[in-house]
């Protein structure tokens, strides 16, 4: 197999694509996706014209590429978060507090799936809902463990979770809500907690 630099064709394709992906993350944090070119993404990653129609179709192929891993990364951590022997409230805070952490982690990544993301098109809007029916499984599972409610559809009410979460995190990533992390996921814990419920219960936050 032929090597340049040490590194194989494929290998430097690779290389390639992650510096793409690199650009793009800081660019469309930066300065947004709306103003964003193909050109300045090449730029900012130090590579050629004809090397971006390598690894994507389009801008929106790139973001698209990006809320897949950045979804990846919130499911595999989540998964690991409720795949303990804890109490269901136990397991439902730590997902949810994984949910709300990653944004801080890294906030080009928040800023790109909960903002930029939404002006992207259909490529990056298939990822964002395939990540959302992802995310609402992993909230199915809890659900159909704390609930015993006939009338209660678990899959309907994971998706009203999800969505309400993304709502509050996205207000509270702007400025709009006004409170510590800490009582955000207290806020999102209550919402699970709602609907776990049985009649009579009352929901609490330690």
């Amino acid at each position: 197999m032929r090597t340049y630099g040490g590194a194989t064709a494929e290998q430097r394709t690779s290389l390639r694509r992650q510096r793409l992906m690199e650009s793009g993350l800081e660019l469309f944090s930066s300065q947004g996706y709306a103003h964003t070119s193909i050109s300045a993404v090449l730029r900012h990653a130090g590579l050629k014209d004809r090397y971006f129609t390598e690894s994507f179709s389009s801008l929106d192929d790139l973001m698209a590429a990006l809320m897949r891993d950045i979804y990846e990364e919130q499911i595999t951590r989540c998964t690991e978060a409720i795949g303990t022997d804890q109490p269901l409230r136990d397991r439902a805070r730590n997902m949810i507090d994984v949910i709300v952490g990653l944004p801080l982690q890294d906030p080009r990544k928040g800023r790109v799936k909960l903002a930029e993301s939404l002006g992207a098109g259909p490529l990056a809007a298939r990822e964002r809902r395939l990540g959302l029916q992802r995310m609402s499984g992993l909230v199915d599972s809890l659900l159909r463990e704390g609930l015993h409610d006939p009338r209660i559809d678990t899959a309907t009410m994971s998706v009203a979770v999800v969505g309400a979460v993304s709502e509050m995190l996205l207000s509270w990533f702007n400025g709009v809500l006004d409170i510590s992390r800490e009582e955000l996921v207290d806020q999102g814990l209550l919402l699970f907690e709602a609907i776990t419920c049985m009649p009579g219960d009352a929901p609490s936050v330690a």
